[in-house]
């Protein structure tokens, strides 16, 4: 299949977009504990519905994922991308207003339901990006995820001094303007004459759309590895602002810190490092290595309620934050080197999918965890996972493009 070169303004476009979906979530993470103890002052319950809050989000989103994407193979990538964003706004804005756990979820819920927009971005990258090019530009992505997630905390810490629904707002706020852009400067990246021929209403149904993506045995190993990872990361994202306020008493700026650290280690590790472990290492080389530098991350976070020191918690999140990053962004070529051109869509959406699944039984296993054993067992259950994801990498015969591999 001929593939378009790289080209200004969509990559631009696609960009921009990963910014500011990353300023959207990560206004909300500093605040997150602090909007929940309003409606559960129970300190042992709240980390348990904090948990619920991302499983919902996560729940919907595994749904409608492989769907969505799966609709960006029949229709094209600009209609999700901007369609997902719609729905995401207005799930900011309820989730803002609040005034019960009921409206908290219903937002959360309709964020997860247009959550599928990513695996829509990620094909775009494939539709428009050479094969040998895709490491960098999934990088290059992954930086500008980190640059978001430095500016969202920041402003997030900002706006909740005039309210705590006011990030919420703000990240609603970023989702229309990127909608904007999306309309006047977005080309499509898939011709009609490379959609899929076919779709109808059995597409719709999710679990074909996943079992679809999951096919191909490269995809479908490489796709595992990525949910083992996701874990950890999910626990992180809903439990890290507790760990530091339970083991530190950190409040939510000084929490806020921490998201700020994993923005700059992603410019850092993905906009200056990533190219050159690439060449050194290639794309599984460095998916390795991030995996151990998760490793490490999770692990140094089970120890801190041994050794409470915030330069412990500041070094270990700046491991997982390198090697999460570098992950990512191998592992994202990797899989759209191994998955067939024509359901670049259907497999990204699938993956993304998975990593939804992982985000639901992440935050409530962790959640869980956190509430009843502490943040030592809870983190400590993560490195493990690490673990076995890098395991499983290990024993995977490298793939070549649209080959299945054991």
């Amino acid at each position: 299949m001929h593939e378009s070169p790289v080209t200004k303004v969509p990559i631009l476009f696609l960009l921009v977009t990963a910014f500011l979906f990353s300023v959207g979530i990560s206004l909300v993470f500093p605040v997150l504990p602090f909007v929940v103890v309003k409606y559960v002052p129970q300190a042992s319950q709240q980390a348990a519905v904090i948990g619920l809050l991302g499983a919902a989000y996560a729940f919907f989103s595994f749904f409608s994922s492989p769907v969505l994407g799966a609709l960006s193979d029949a229709y094209g990538r600009r209609p999700l991308l901007i369609l997902s964003l719609l729905g995401s706004a207005l799930g900011y804005v309820i989730f803002g207003i609040g005034g019960s756990l009921g409206m908290l979820f219903a937002g959360r819920i309709i964020d997860g339901l247009c959550a599928g927009g990513m695996g829509a971005l990620f094909g775009y990258v494939a539709d428009t990006t050479p094969q040998e090019e895709r490491g960098k530009v999934f990088g290059q992505i992954g930086a500008t995820v980190g640059a978001g997630f430095i500016v969202g905390p920041a402003i997030g810490g900002l706006a909740a001094q005039v309210s705590l629904g006011a990030p919420m707002f703000l990240a609603a706020g970023v989702c229309l303007l990127n909608v904007l852009w999306g309309l006047f400067m977005l080309p499509e990246s898939l011709p009609a004459s490379r959609r899929s021929a076919h779709f109808d209403a059995a597409h719709l149904n999710p679990l074909r759309q996943l079992s679809g993506a999951l096919a191909h045995p490269a995809v479908r190993r490489l796709v595992t590895v990525s949910v083992l990872f996701a874990l950890p990361l999910s626990i992180l994202q809903v439990t890290a602002a507790l760990l530091g306020r339970d083991t530190l008493g950190w409040g939510p700026a000084q929490a806020s810190t921490l998201f700020i650290l994993v923005g700059l280690s992603d410019i850092v590790a993905q906009g200056f490092a990533l190219p050159h472990l690439l060449r050194l290492l290639g794309e599984r080389g460095v998916a390795v290595l991030g995996l151990l530098l998760g490793f490490a991350g999770m692990l140094g976070m089970a120890l801190l309620v041994v050794f409470p020191h915030a330069a412990l918690l500041y070094a270990s999140t700046l491991a997982f934050a390198i090697g999460e990053g570098i992950f990512n962004a191998s592992q994202g070529a990797l899989i759209s080197i191994a998955a067939p051109a024509e359901a670049q869509g259907q497999v990204q959406g699938g993956a993304q999918a998975l990593a939804s699944l992982a985000q639901v039984a992440g935050p409530l296993g962790g959640g869980q965890l956190y509430s009843r054993l502490g943040p030592g067992a809870t983190y400590g259950a993560a490195a493990a996972l690490v673990l076995a994801a890098l395991g499983l990498l290990l024993g995977q015969k490298p793939a070549k493009a649209g080959v299945a591999a054991a």
